[in-house]
């Protein structure tokens, strides 16, 4: 068995991606035998890519961002013997590689400090959350305004005439600006929510229509840096529920970043709370998203989704 598979992103940030695999070559210089660790880019099927090959190494470590791990997510979440997993933050939002305390370290020690702490393999279990029978994702999952953001923001990067090679803050921008247009969006029916809190007791809560959103994050922080929960702790076992009710917490949401602090703490009348298995029933279609990537609508006339732990993944950390 081999010590690491890097896995970098081929799509995003294309002259970049081809720029770090050569980066992390030379850093590794030295430190890693060459015939110790396998460096890749990805496949269309990331998922597929990643299960076939992964049982041959101790560590996988994703090259990318928060989609690129969901899909690795996807291949190694039913092996008998998942490797770790480490990060090389280099997405738009890198959500999970922040809650971890990752970005934060790269950004301040730089690529050879973080791959002598991948190497040194120091890891949480954080939690998988599955959604239905057909998905699973260590993030967060969506429907409403900020899905039909994301939805628009991941139309248009695949487009023709996107920029190849284009900075982050290109991204960056072309989200503030979907933001602004497509902010307002709320949902147009009624959602029943079904939950279980401590002691296995049931509850059931109907939010009406004309919220802005629902969001169920496992993680710090949500949308590149936003504050939800003073709440979350990824290795739990449980996951949050947010309702974004009115426009004014949707705004808030997204200026928490700047102000350090999360959004119940703004708004503590808000629908929030916590648990491991929640049943979701509505009729009619909306937008979707899970760890930020689209999310197809489901096609049944009356729609009921269960959202509950599955298992857990070995993360590198600080």
């Amino acid at each position: 068995m081999k010590k690491a598979l890097f896995l970098v992103n081929a799509v995003s940030g294309r002259p970049a991606g081809k720029k770090i695999k050569e980066n992390i070559i030379a850093e590794l210089n030295g430190v890693l035998a060459r015939d110790n660790y396998d460096i890749v880019f990805t496949e269309a099927n990331i998922a597929g890519q990643i299960k076939n090959v992964s049982p041959d190494y101790e560590t996988v470590v994703v090259v990318g961002g928060d989609g690129t791990i969901h899909q690795v997510v996807q291949g190694i979440v039913g092996l008998k013997s998942k490797p770790k997993v480490g990060i090389i933050p280099t997405g738009t939002g890198n959500d999970l590689a922040r809650s971890l305390g990752i970005l934060s370290f790269f950004k301040s020690h730089g690529l050879r400090a973080l791959l002598e702490l991948i190497l040194e393999g120091k890891t949480i279990n954080i939690d998988i959350i599955s959604l239905g029978d057909k998905y699973l994702f260590t993030n967060y999952f969506g429907i409403g305004n900020d899905a039909k953001i994301s939805n628009y923001f991941n139309r248009i990067r695949l487009r023709p005439f996107f920029p190849n090679g284009y900075p982050l803050i290109f991204n960056k921008v072309l989200y503030g600006v979907l933001g602004l247009t497509n902010g307002f969006y709320t949902i147009p029916f009624d959602v029943e929510l079904k939950y279980r809190k401590e002691q296995s007791i049931t509850k059931e809560l109907t939010v009406p229509s004309g919220i802005c959103g629902i969001i169920i994050t496992n993680i710090k922080t949500y949308a590149g840096g936003d504050l939800l929960s003073s709440k979350c702790i990824m290795d739990d076992g449980k996951f949050e529920v947010t309702i974004i009710s009115s426009i004014w917490q949707w705004l808030t949401l997204h200026v928490t970043r700047f102000l350090r602090k999360p959004l119940n703490v703004f708004c503590p009348k808000m629908i929030q709370f916590q648990t491991d298995k929640l049943e979701m029933v509505f009729t009619g279609n909306t937008f979707f998203q899970i760890d930020g990537e689209t999310l197809d609508s489901f096609p049944e006339e009356r729609k009921r989704l269960m959202v509950r732990v599955e298992s857990h993944m070995e993360m590198i950390v600080p």
